[in-house]
């Protein structure tokens, strides 16, 4: 016995409302086969549809597959014979507007619930490939690594605050000191010693004080200049003090003086 949907059942009620009975088979690839013949003159006619309805556009379609097959067949129904024309006026026929095929109010309800369960299903399945995919990717994601911060450049570290000149200080205690490397501390006293800041005897090292600052040479013009604006200021001071107070100084005259 072939098996029975809602699509059999749409295609064989279009079938019995023209006055032609439909018959049902099963093929092997899982369908339904729906065939019939209007008169022994014409040919067979055939539709395959599935066993599982789909949505409410599969409905429509069958109903449209039979109907197009019988239109071939020249087949109409017996009602629209014995309905007679209805004269139609100019106004109303110019106000009427084209109304598509609507469908019944069950089968628009069919349709909706068909609609929200593949509605609801789509949204179950999406719901557990995004809980997947989260917890993908907390698993596999590395975790940031901590910034170390870089070690302090060696000519940022200056050994000569770590010395002194009354003291001596050993050598293997400065990379304790300064954390430097005893490579970098070896450097930095070579350089010391070239430029005769430090003093180095016996794996100790300590300051040398610092050498007097040699007198700048001055140009012998430079000199005279010099010693030139000196005696003009002695002259202006000997000149603004005040003399002493007493006796006006003795004026003799020439006769006098021979």
């Amino acid at each position: 016995m072939a098996y029975h949907n809602e699509l059999t059942e749409i295609a064989l009620n279009e079938l019995k409302a023209h006055g032609i009975k439909g018959h049902l088979r099963d093929t092997n690839g899982g369908h339904i086969e729906i065939t019939w013949q209007v008169v022994p003159e014409k040919q067979v006619r055939t539709i395959i549809v599935a066993k599982t309805t789909s949505d409410w556009r599969s409905r429509m379609n069958t109903r449209a597959d039979v109907r197009r097959l019988l239109r071939a067949d020249n087949v109409t129904l017996k009602m629209q014979h014995e309905k007679k024309p209805q004269k139609v006026q100019q106004f109303d026929k110019a106000l009427a507007l084209p109304q598509p095929e609507t469908l019944s109010v069950p089968d628009q309800l069919k349709a909706l619930r068909a609609e929200v369960g593949d509605l609801t299903a789509l949204v179950l399945r999406l719901t557990k490939i995004s809980a997947t995919v989260r917890d993908t990717v907390a698993v596999h994601v590395p975790r940031p690594e901590a910034i170390v911060p870089p070690p302090p450049s060696s000519r940022s570290v200056k050994l000569v605050e770590y010395l002194s000149e009354d003291r001596w200080v050993t050598i293997d205690t400065l990379p304790r000191d300064t954390g430097l490397k005893p490579e970098q501390i070896k450097l930095k006293l070579q350089y010391l010693k070239q430029h005769d800041l430090v003093e180095v005897y016996r794996g100790q090292v300590r300051l040398k004080p610092p050498k007097p600052k040699p007198e700048k040479k001055i140009h012998w013009k430079t000199a005279q200049k010099a010693a030139r604006v000196a005696a003009e200021e002695a002259a202006a001071k000997k000149d603004a003090a005040p003399r002493r107070r007493g006796r006006p100084p003795l004026v003799r005259s020439a006769s006098q003086a021979a």
